[in-house]
């Protein structure tokens, strides 16, 4: 078997969407690995990550961190505390503490990935990148929004000049954006704002995306909170418009965003 095959069992096991066929499965997929691979293998360590992150979606946290952590120990002792692959299952870890709400072993994990990512990627790529981001979510659970905020634009800053990433440029500008709206920086948020919609309308010429009219909604909202209501207005028929082409009248989405067209209308 190769490493195809042992995937081949995970993801035939999701098609299924029994939980218990599908942790079945993976644990069937880790106890071939460890009896083919062995149980210090790069394989086996995967298929652990497999079941780890199978585990924190059941909300199953205790056992999802001992997933990882063994994967972490097998990686480390294959390829050292600095690789890639080892960051990974650390950064994995740490998505876990996060959802236990164990914020500091959450920023521990994260920062540590940090760490190896700069020694090893360097700080301008997406990794590194997306290690801020997840750095940058710890701080808000802790309402440090100032120093998410820090985070956040420094994750804009490297993706700006990674041209293949413009998606993930246009998603940290929004979310940075809406840091900023909860901190009332309303020019700075309405700045990320369009520049996101640049993004979207010119450099990846695609509209047809839930981002897009959220966008334009959250243009609508800047525009609220600082009284500019006919603005606010227009940019919230707009986003109808594009809401519209990709869910329906009757789309969350949807409903929400008429709801605030007829709060600006109202103001107006």
């Amino acid at each position: 078997m190769d490493i195809r095959d042992y995937f081949s069992i995970v993801d035939k096991s999701y098609g299924t969407e029994d939980n218990q066929i599908i942790e079945s499965e993976i644990k069937r997929a880790c106890e071939l690995a460890k009896e083919n691979e062995g149980e210090g293998s790069a394989i086996y360590a995967s298929m652990l990550s497999e079941l780890g992150g199978f585990y924190r979606g059941l909300t199953r946290y205790d056992e999802s961190v001992a997933c990882f952590t063994k994967a972490a120990e097998i990686l480390k002792a294959l390829n050292g505390p600095m690789s890639p692959d080892y960051a990974t299952c650390v950064n994995n870890r740490a998505g876990s503490y996060r959802q236990m709400r164990e914020f500091d072993k959450a920023e521990e994990g994260f920062a540590e990935c940090l760490r190896i990512y700069e020694n090893t990627v360097g700080r301008h790529h997406i990794l590194y990148s997306a290690g801020l981001n997840n750095v940058a979510l710890v701080a808000l659970d802790k309402g440090q929004t100032d120093r998410a905020a820090a985070y956040l634009k420094e994750a804009s800053d490297i993706l700006a000049e990674l041209p293949e990433h413009l998606d993930e440029y246009a998603t940290s500008l929004t979310n940075t954006a809406e840091l900023y709206r909860q901190l009332e920086r309303y020019e700075d948020a309405e700045k990320n704002l369009l520049e996101a919609k640049d993004v979207y309308e010119n450099r990846l010429c695609d509209t047809f995306t839930p981002h897009y009219h959220a966008i334009l909604n959250s243009l609508g909202l800047v525009c609220m909170a600082t009284g500019r209501f006919k603005e606010a207005a227009d940019w919230f028929r707009s986003a109808l418009v594009y809401c519209e082409r990709y869910y329906n009248k009757e789309h969350r989405e949807y409903v929400a965003t008429a709801r605030n067209l007829k709060e600006a209308e109202s103001k107006i």
